[in-house]
This record gives C-alpha cells, structure tokens and sequence, in this order.
C-alpha cells in the first residue's frame, strides 16, 4: 500500500475514533489522583515534606521558611489595617528607616500632624541625619589631614614645598574650621533655623 493510502486509512479511523492512538490500552499499577488545591493551601506528601501551593507552581517549605518571612514582614506596621502584600522598592526604604511600609509611615505622619507632634518628630530626624553626615564628613576631613602630612618628592629629588605655612598650624586650622563648624550647624538644626 502506498504511503497516500496509508494516510487516507489512517485519517478515516481518526474520524471513525477506532485509529490505535484512540483505541491503545493503557495498563498502569497505581492510579493517579489529580488533587486541585487554593493558592496558599499547604500539606505534607508521603515522605514528610511540606509544600505550598502558589499561583500556578507549588514550593517546598524549607527549615528556613518562617524566617524568611519573618523578614519579609514589616515588625511596626499595624497589622489590622496595614494592607501591604507584595512591598515595593519605597516600601522596602521606609522598612529600613521605620519599620513600615510607605502607606504605614504617610498614615503615622499623618496623625502626628493631627495631634501636633510631627514638627518635633521632623526636627529630631534633621538633627540625626545631620549627625550621620557630620560622621562622614569627620572621616573625610581625616583624610584631608592625612593627606597633608604626605609629602611630595619632586623628579629631581627635592621635597615640595606648599608655602610658608607650617603644618601643625594647618592641621589645627582644619580642625578648628570643622569644630566650630560642626557646632554651628547642629546649633541651627536644634533651634531650627537651618536652611
């Protein structure tokens, strides 16, 4: 038979549903049971392991599981009315400086400005982000000292001199330039007259 007759023969008992791909006998030991679950649903299989159904996939739960959404959560929100599920990258931000997702912190600022507490709440955050710059600025203002101490040999062997100033008077100069600086500053944010 040709391979036209063939085809032919083999469409026709498609039709009919008596093709051997409709009609083969499938002999299995064990049957399947096909268990739909909800998304979050969570069970145990035959070796102990415990799973979680997501949308559309499911994932072994590990020893680590509570952890990890332990640090998932945000510990300062208020959980009865706090509706942040998946955080974004803000709410992830405010976690680090509050403890709370965005929502949670506009809401907190909120009723701080209702009660009258929110200008005392922004100067005390002024003043301690002024003092984690005054920080970096003391490192940077070590490097520059140090810095200063170095000194320059020139091609031909001679050391370079910067001026007739002396180098203990510079340093002290930088150092009293900073402090009154620094003083100045935090004296500003504390009666609030910084700009």
């Amino acid at each position: 038979m040709s391979k036209k007759l063939k085809n032919i023969k083999a469409v026709n008992e498609m039709l009919l549903g008596e093709h051997k791909t409709q009609t083969k006998k499938v002999i299995a030991f064990d049957e399947k049971k096909v268990i739909k679950r909800d998304v979050g649903a969570t069970w145990s299989d035959d070796k102990g392991q415990t799973w979680e159904q997501k949308n559309g996939y499911k994932v072994k739960v590990g020893k680590f599981a509570k952890l990890r959404e332990e640090l998932k959560s945000f510990p300062n929100c208020n959980k009865e009315t706090c509706v942040c599920i998946e955080p974004s990258q803000v709410d992830l931000k405010m976690k680090a400086y509050h403890g709370m997702c965005l929502d949670c912190v506009v809401g907190m600022e909120h009723k701080m400005k209702l009660e009258g507490t929110y200008d005392e709440y922004e100067r005390k955050k002024l003043l301690s982000n002024a003092e984690a710059w005054l920080k970096s600025a003391e490192i940077e203002k070590d490097i520059v000292k140090a810095g200063m101490k170095a000194k320059f040999i020139n091609e031909d062997g001679s050391i370079e001199d910067w001026g007739e100033q002396n180098e203990e008077e510079v340093m002290a100069r930088i150092e009293d330039g900073f402090t009154k600086f620094k003083e100045n500053f935090i004296e500003k944010l504390k009666n609030g007259n910084a700009e």
